[in-house]
Formats: structure tokens, sequence, C-alpha cells
């Protein structure tokens, strides 16, 4: 009996397609669980750099097929082939650095496990939603591993040090109503209804004003590192630049006129 032999040199692992402003994302290797190998995370890279080039995309939408979204590495691999490993974490992390770089919100789909670097692929995105089923854990240290994919500097920004702590050294599972209690996901979606929601979210943004919504997301980023004195100014900045937008009278005059804006 002949056997087909999936060549993941040729397989496509990542889906990408753009329309509408949205550029969207789809891991898939769902027989894989989306674990990560050399092929995965160099056509995830490829994706995300397109995502980037590409000038009409408002909103980046990260989504996975199958039943899990990201279940980290490869775990043989990275027992038998450190070497390669290292290759992939260092593609992975040049992966996390390029969604940092897109100027829109990001958005990101959950179902199922999202562990070691699909954790830090998840956290990339401002808008999270998980499913009704999904769970999240750092579960590097519990194989005798560091986190990787930016993990531990995005995991306390977003629910605190003491629960990152707990999360990266006692490697807990948190489950979906956990991840939204303490602030790891945004939204938690119905089984079934995961993508019906992302999408919505994703269209949401992509029809919000543009530059107004790019320059919400750089002042939040900003006010990580900013003084109160540095911030007044980047909004004050911010507000100037916003308000040579036609996008300023079209939202004006939409809310007095009592209709939906149609943002340019």
């Amino acid at each position: 009996m002949n056997v087909a032999v999936l060549d993941e040199s040729v397989a496509v692992l990542v889906n990408s397609a753009f329309a509408d402003g949205i550029f969207h994302m789809e891991l898939n290797r769902p027989e894989a669980g989306n674990a990560a190998n050399k092929a995965f995370a160099e056509q995830l890279l490829s994706a995300v750099r397109r995502a980037n080039e590409e000038s009409g995309a408002r909103v980046l939408l990260i989504s996975a097929a199958g039943r899990n979204f990201m279940a980290g590495g490869e775990l043989a691999g990275l027992r038998d082939n450190p070497a390669g490993s290292l290759e992939v974490v260092n593609t992975v992390a040049a992966v996390i650095a390029g969604i940092a770089e897109f100027r829109g919100p990001v958005v990101c789909a959950v179902q199922g496990f999202a562990a070691g670097g699909g954790l830090g692929l998840a956290l990339s995105a401002e808008i999270l939603i998980n499913e009704e089923g999904a769970r999240f854990t750092v579960g590097s240290p519990a194989i005798g591993l560091a986190p990787d994919a930016g993990t531990t500097w995005q995991l306390a920004r977003w629910v605190g040090m003491r629960k990152a702590t707990e999360m990266s050294l006692l490697c807990t599972t948190v489950d979906a109503p956990s991840a939204l209690a303490c602030g790891l996901v945004t939204e938690l979606a119905a089984k079934g209804g995961l993508m019906e929601l992302a999408w919505s979210r994703a269209r949401q943004l992509a029809s919000a004003a543009r530059l107004a919504t790019e320059q919400t997301k750089r002042l939040l980023k900003l006010s990580e590192t900013n003084t109160l004195g540095e911030q007044l100014q980047a909004e004050v900045n911010a507000f100037a630049l916003c308000s040579q937008s036609p996008d300023l009278r079209e939202g004006v005059d939409a809310m007095l006129g009592k209709r939906k804006a149609s943002f340019s």
C-alpha cells in the first residue's frame, strides 16, 4: 500500500487573504495542532510581512484551522534537534516583532489550546477573542525550556506581573472564562461562534476612522514607556494630526445627523 507523505516544504501551512481592509492569516497545520516547525514559521513570517506591505490593510485578523489554535513547537524536534528548534524560535520572534509593527489593530481568534509560542502569538493582538473550551498555558518551563515568542513581555502587560508570574513559573492552564476574568482575552465566544464574532470585530475596526484608530493604538503603546508629561504631549500631537483629517468632519456630521459615519 502506498502512503502519501505531505511535503511541508511546498504545503500551504499559513493561508492569507486581503479584502475590504482586512488582512486575514489562518494557521493551517491542523493535523499537528498548528505546532510550529521550520516551514510553518517561515510561512507565518512571510504572511506577516505581506500584511505590513499591504497599504490598504487596516486590520490584521489571525485565526487557525482545526481544533487547536497553536500548540507551541514540535516536542520531538525540541528534544532531538535543538539547533533547528532555535532557528524556529528566532523566526517566530521575527513574526511577533512584525505583528508589533502593523499600524492598525490586530484581532486574534483562539479555539482549543494556545500554548508556548501559540500563547505569545495570541497575545500579540489588541483584540483577543476565545471560544468556550479554549485554554492558555505558557508551558515551556514544564518541559525544561524558557518561554519564547515575547510571552514574558506581553503577558505581564495584559494580566499584570502577579498573574504572569503564576502562569509562567507554575505553568498553570487558564480556561476560557478565567481568561476573560483576568483580562487575558477581550471577549468569550459561544461554541461555534468564534469566527463570526472575530469577523464582526475586524469589520467594525476596518470601518472606523483609520487615522484615529492607528493613532489610538500608537498612544496606548507609548503609554508603556512615556512619563505623564510625555504622554500628554503625544496626545496633543495626535489630536492635532487627526483634526486635519476629513474623517473628523464626517464623524461629527454623522453624530449630529444621527447616522452611521462613512469614513474614507
